[in-house]
């Protein structure tokens, strides 16, 4: 009997203990280290976070020319001009949602936000044709 009380009050303790420890999570990384709770975690919403979801990219605005139109690789080529900070005048691929590549050509000045994708690709976003 005796184990038995002992198994039950053992088992309605564990979810809590599991609770809290969950809630304080500490990382281990140098910043974190010695700390009750992580700083990297800080900021995180108390609701458990999606294990699919990507993080949005980082986005730089981008002024170009398009140069090409690669339909088969959902790629546009840009001859882009500097942006401050990241790169210099170039041209390169970017990859573009289908909807783009629906309505921009080849000659079409554009501007857009750079970023790269999950797989650290080159990607364009809301680009718009300033001048055909």
């Amino acid at each position: 009997m005796k184990l038995r009380s002992l198994l039950l009050a053992l088992f309605s303790f564990l979810p809590a203990a599991l609770f809290a420890a969950d809630s304080a999570k500490n990382c281990g990384c140098a910043c974190c280290k010695g700390k009750e709770v992580c700083c990297c975690h800080a900021d995180e919403e108390k609701s458990a976070p999606v294990a699919d979801a990507a993080p949005a990219p980082q986005l730089h605005p981008l002024k170009g020319l398009v140069v090409e139109v690669l339909a088969d690789k959902s790629a546009l080529v840009v001859k882009h001009e500097e942006v401050p900070g990241v790169m210099h005048a170039m041209t390169m691929m970017f990859r573009v949602e289908a909807e783009t590549l629906a309505r921009v050509k080849k000659g079409d000045a554009i501007t857009a936000q750079m970023g790269r994708d999950a797989e650290k690709k080159w990607i364009l976003r809301d680009v718009k044709v300033v001048a055909p």
